[in-house]
């Protein structure tokens, strides 16, 4: 994998989510096979398909950043621009640069659930909010489901989906002949991930998501996780492995009727606070989430 860093074209206002408020470099991951993730660490990873038959692209991240991707996208493409798009999921974070590419011509895919949820968005507890509805050239425009195919530039992109897991409409996608995963949201690498309870999401769901993706991989397979650096299946198992632990530590003292404030108290994830808290899903907020995955409580 090579990293190559790109500077960024331009700056605009965002009325996204609170932890996108300025606009860095994308960075560019050579996968090999005409495959490439685009980070920024402000968004959702990007996945890239380009070559002779056109340019697929995985999640669009917000307009504020789109500049910037599509320069990163022209790079690797000689200048093409997008054709074909995949929203992994609903959040903002990977669907709020679907009018920009749209726009320029390019057909957004996504999971059934996903375009209702985008026109009549669900107040989200964790973060106290409700997303802006979206209209017009932000929707997706063709559904896409279990099993369905891209097949271009001498890769099959097969989508797979994990039913209530992050959300209820998440998609990851195997670059079969390359050996290559994008996991979406269904994969935060080495971070608590954030479990959306108020969109379908559900910590069993999320779980099977993951191992879902397990069962498609081996030692070899290079995934692309929604947020964090580039993975193996030796971490998407670490991440199994701590919610199934997580997961346990809190049933056991909600099972002796503890409190959320007691239970928060007793810091049933100290052993993963240095490794896994971050600025999003604080160790906190990942007991919350599982309390109110077992209890339906929010306090």
């Amino acid at each position: 994998m090579r990293p190559i860093t790109y500077a960024l074209s331009s700056i605009a206002l965002c009325a996204a989510p609170a932890f996108a408020q300025d606009v860095p470099p994308v960075t560019t991951h050579d996968l090999g096979d005409g495959i490439y993730a685009l980070t920024n660490d402000r968004a959702g990873n990007v996945g890239i398909l380009a070559g002779p038959d056109g340019v697929f692209m995985i999640d669009t991240q917000m307009e504020i950043f789109a500049p910037s991707l599509e320069d990163a996208i022209h790079a690797v493409s000689d200048g093409d621009d997008v054709d074909l798009v995949l929203n992994t999921h609903l959040h903002g974070d990977h669907v709020l640069g679907n009018s920009y590419f749209a726009e320029r011509g390019a057909t957004v895919m996504a999971h059934p659930n996903v375009r209702p949820g985008l026109i009549e968005p669900n107040f989200m507890a964790l973060s106290g909010r409700t997303p802006d509805a979206l209209s017009g050239l932000a929707l997706p425009t063709v559904n896409v489901d279990e099993g369905d195919t891209v097949t271009m530039n001498g890769q099959t992109a097969r989508f797979y989906h994990a039913p209530n897991a992050h959300t209820d409409g998440d998609l990851f996608v195997v670059f079969e002949e390359a050996n290559v995963i994008h996991a979406g949201d269904l994969l935060f690498n080495r971070r608590f991930p954030f479990i959306d309870l108020d969109n379908g999401g559900s910590v069993q769901g999320y779980i099977r998501g993951m191992e879902k993706i397990i069962a498609q991989a081996d030692e070899e397979t290079v995934i692309i996780s929604g947020h964090g650096p580039m993975a193996s299946v030796s971490d998407l198992q670490a991440s199994v492995d701590m919610l199934k632990a997580g997961q346990e530590a809190v049933m056991a003292l909600v099972s002796e009727g503890k409190t959320l404030d007691e239970i928060q108290v007793a810091m049933p994830l100290a052993d993963y606070h240095s490794d896994w808290n971050w600025g999003f899903i604080t160790t906190e907020r990942m007991v919350w989430t599982f309390y109110r995955d077992m209890t339906g409580l929010t306090e």
